[in-house]
């Protein structure tokens, strides 16, 4: 049995995701979208040249801010950021451009960030006041990881064996 209070008291660097698929302003929000089914992910942070965090894209934006794309096309680029660097910087597979808009069209320009030595306490609180899944965790400016509302069920529920069909 996990002691609940102790693991709220503990530092989001802990849980956070170290190792983030990024994507730049200018992504065509296609390859967006075949990144996310591919990565099986609902969102994904955007970052500048800098590894500063400019955004937050999610599935909901592709889905209900079509009125505001762009005829922009844009490139097929994603990037891998570990510890505030890219560490690699790759392109989705098998994507054509098109002018179907970029990720600056819809994202979310003004993503919630927290440093990693915030509490899980507090990122969980953050998340429910401002209605987020997922919080950006910047230090020094850059972006360092991402804690998820997944990433606190999976500390917080202690595992069990599958349920069967009806539930029990």
């Amino acid at each position: 049995m996990i002691d609940a209070n102790a693991v709220l008291e503990r530092p989001v660097r802990t849980f956070m995701i170290n190792a983030v698929t990024a994507l730049t302003p200018e992504t065509s929000l296609d390859a967006a979208a075949k990144l996310f089914h591919e990565q099986r992910i609902t969102g994904a942070p955007v970052v500048d040249a800098e590894c500063r965090c400019v955004g937050v894209l999610s599935q909901t934006d592709l889905l209900v801010r079509k009125d505001r794309r762009s005829p922009r096309a844009g490139t097929a680029k994603y990037l891998l950021v570990l510890h505030g660097e890219p560490t690699l910087e790759d392109h989705v597979l098998d994507t054509d451009a098109g002018a179907t808009g970029v990720v600056a069209d819809v994202m979310t320009h003004a993503p919630i960030g927290i440093p990693s030595d915030t509490t899980l306490r507090l990122a969980i609180e953050r998340m429910v006041h401002h209605g987020v899944h997922r919080l950006m965790v910047i230090d020094d400016g850059k972006l360092h990881g991402v804690i998820t509302s997944m990433d606190v069920l999976r500390v917080l529920a202690p595992p069990h064996p599958p349920r069967d069909v009806d539930g029990f």
